[in-house]
């Protein structure tokens, strides 16, 4: 049942000559989860944890047909219980079992790096519960839907958003397939940090540890970022004439005139918040803004309409920018 090769334990001295010890060089931590009555010690890097077999079985098909297996006699224990030996991060067990077995614990919205466990774990063990609750709350915070993220800017979220996040998110979807939400989460990076520190490694997680993006994510968020530039210039030419701002009834030119011209800067390159706004509301790109401030009323109206018009087109184009296919066409790995 052991995964671990024979050269990295040894026996201990006392009463019990099954018990095992790992290499002094890297003795094993008795990890929170240890439950009095459990059955099986499931050791993850050098942490261990004892919980009972059937809960395990119970969420894995895998486990499930592992644990039916007869063991072998004289096979190394601690406490009397069996060893598995598993080659994923004691983090992500030790934030799946708390789950498992303190629900309670977890409120509407779960940590991004829980569902980051539930996604990896799930998948690898076939745990479908697991995987669906992540996948779920993966397309939930990034949907396919200009309606659905619309939604999700102004409502409740499903995901904690933690430092390091949206980047560590981008890593995650792309290594498990889930193509469909890849175009909000690129999308987000490069709205809400800048692409040079994203690119320089100097983004750091939650946890005080850096988010490093393998290089060929990096390019595609450079090649997105200047795709999305050269997008915008085209996108909002009318900011740049007597198009649609000042209307034909406007009163106030010169009022107008010059909002529009700050409007036309914070589309193009952002402002303090945000290098994106081409996704953002009209009414509250950001809290306690509304962009027909400083505009009369028809040209508040004017512009609020071609600016609508503006942001379908940008959603429609989203996922080119990333090189992926239309949303229509776009699918998940499974």
């Amino acid at each position: 049942m052991s995964e671990a090769p024979p050269s990295t334990k040894r026996k201990r001295v006392g009463p019990d000559p099954s018990e095992v010890v790992l290499n002094p060089d890297s003795p094993p931590t008795r990890s929170k989860i240890w439950m009095p009555y459990g059955d099986i010690i499931l050791q993850a890097e050098s942490t261990q944890f004892r919980l009972n077999r059937d809960v395990l079985s119970r969420q894995s098909s895998v486990f499930r047909d592992m644990f039916s297996i007869p063991q072998p006699p004289n096979e190394p224990t601690i406490e009397g219980c069996p060893i598995v030996h598993v080659s994923d991060t004691a983090k992500d067990w030790e934030l799946f079992l708390g789950m498992l077995y303190d629900p309670f614990q977890c409120g509407d919205a779960l940590s991004s790096d829980l569902v980051a466990a539930l996604l990896r774990l799930g998948r690898k063990y076939e745990m479908e519960n697991s995987k669906k609750n992540a996948l779920w709350r993966i397309h939930y915070e990034f949907p396919t839907t200009l309606e659905s993220w619309t939604e999700v800017e102004v409502g409740t979220t499903k995901i904690e958003s933690q430092r390091g996040f949206l980047v560590k998110s981008l890593v995650l979807a792309y290594e498990n397939g889930i193509f469909t939400s890849i175009p909000t989460i690129g999308f987000c990076c490069l709205r809400d940090r800048q692409l040079e520190e994203i690119l320089t490694d100097e983004l750091w997680s939650h946890d005080g540890t850096p988010v490093i993006l393998p290089d060929h994510l990096k390019l595609i968020l450079a090649v997105a970022a200047e795709r999305i530039a050269n997008f915008q210039r085209d996108l909002y030419e009318w900011l740049e004439e007597d198009a649609v701002i000042p209307d034909d009834t406007c009163t106030t030119n010169a009022e107008c005139i010059k909002e529009r011209n700050v409007l036309r800067r914070i589309l193009n390159f952002g402002d303090n918040s945000r290098r994106y706004h081409s996704l953002s509301s009209w009414d509250s790109p950001c809290e306690g803004e509304d962009w027909s401030d400083g505009l009369c009323e028809p040209c508040a109206l004017a512009g609020r309409t071609a600016f609508d018009l503006n942001r379908v087109q940008f959603w429609e184009a989203l996922p080119g920018f990333f090189g992926l296919a239309p949303w229509a066409e776009l699918k998940d790995l499974d």
